[in-house]
């Protein structure tokens, strides 16, 4: 049974439109098993769908809903549909992938209580979904940009984006050694604070870890097996000085140099 919010406000129209096709996929479904099972030479589907709707729209917390028009409401608007066909090619060419993103560095789990969930959804409006697409995003265009479109504020954007660029461990190859001295396989950050030509200096259990390799916004540790899963600071110069903990998973935070 719907809501007393969904009765009064009508449907999310999204949801109406998700609605809508689920019943034409229901109803292709139907006619394709006709024609296997009945062996038909010929039959017919369903090219393509228009409506003209009478309905009152409302916007409730960024949402748009519909409530079609009762009765004697005659100041309800036209909404004209048209559905047409797609193939799975054109798909994936034009919607988004939401598995490139790894969960564990998602936008709300990188940035936490830097970012509300209204936020977040003003983010995800001019196509910010990830991480990455907001550090992409603030190396293209800066952050007054990325404020205006969003429309957030830009001290609470400047708090995300220093969280987001902070440095996060992706992989953890461990190695065969287990002796003090002994490294631990290699340690992959992601470390967008990555200057191009320049390692940074990394530092945990009071000695220095090797970097083996830096470059496109990653580096690659190798750590000594007594370093695995201690706190690391990482100094990329210019004052830039993040921690983050060399186990797999593990977000950085920045702190003052």
């Amino acid at each position: 049974m719907s809501t007393p919010l969904l009765q009064d406000a009508g449907v999310p129209f999204d949801l109406f439109i998700s609605s809508l096709t689920e019943q034409l996929d229901k109803a292709q479904a139907s006619m394709a098993i006709k024609a296997r099972l009945g062996k038909l030479p010929l039959t017919f589907a369903v090219k393509e769908v228009s409506l003209d709707l009478r309905a009152f729209v409302q916007i409730l917390d960024d949402d748009i809903y519909l409530r079609p028009a009762g009765p004697g409401e005659t100041e309800a608007s036209s909404i004209k549909l048209q559905l047409t066909t797609i193939t799975k090619p054109m798909i994936d060419e034009n919607s988004v992938d939401y598995s490139t993103e790894d969960p564990k560095f998602s936008l709300r789990e990188a940035l936490g209580d830097q970012i509300s969930e209204t936020e977040q959804r003003q983010l995800e409006r001019i196509g910010v979904r990830t991480v990455q697409q907001l550090n992409e995003l603030k190396e293209k265009a800066g952050t007054d940009v990325i404020a205006r479109l969003s429309r957030m504020p830009v001290n609470r954007l400047q708090q995300a984006l220093l969280r987001a660029a902070a440095p996060r461990v992706t992989r953890v190859e461990p190695g065969a050694g287990t002796g003090p001295g002994d490294t631990s396989g290699r340690v992959h950050l992601s470390a967008p604070g990555l200057r191009p030509g320049r390692l940074p200096r990394v530092r945990a259990a009071g000695e220095s870890v090797a970097v083996v390799g830096a470059e496109d916004g990653r580096i690659v540790l190798a750590p000594m097996a007594s370093q695995l899963g201690c706190e690391a600071e990482v100094d990329f110069g210019d004052g830039q000085v993040a921690r983050v903990e060399l186990s797999d998973g593990r977000l950085g935070q920045w702190r003052p140099a």
